[in-house]
């Protein structure tokens, strides 16, 4: 299982074959991800860029 770390160090996430395996920061619970393959990772500085270049609007 590899570490997929924030640039500031933090972990964000593991990544193992085709699952992306987030813990909850609050409640300790686990989110797993299922994928076909993880190509690529992107980092974006601002929240609203991130947001827009997933098509996503925030309430």
């Amino acid at each position: 299982m590899d570490n997929f770390r924030c640039q500031c160090g933090k972990i964000v996430c593991q990544i193992e074959e085709n699952k992306i395996v987030i813990k909850c920061r609050h409640c300790k619970r686990y989110i797993i991800i299922h994928t076909k393959g993880l190509n690529t990772a992107e980092f974006k500085a601002e929240p609203e860029a991130a947001y827009a270049a997933l098509g996503v609007k925030r309430l």
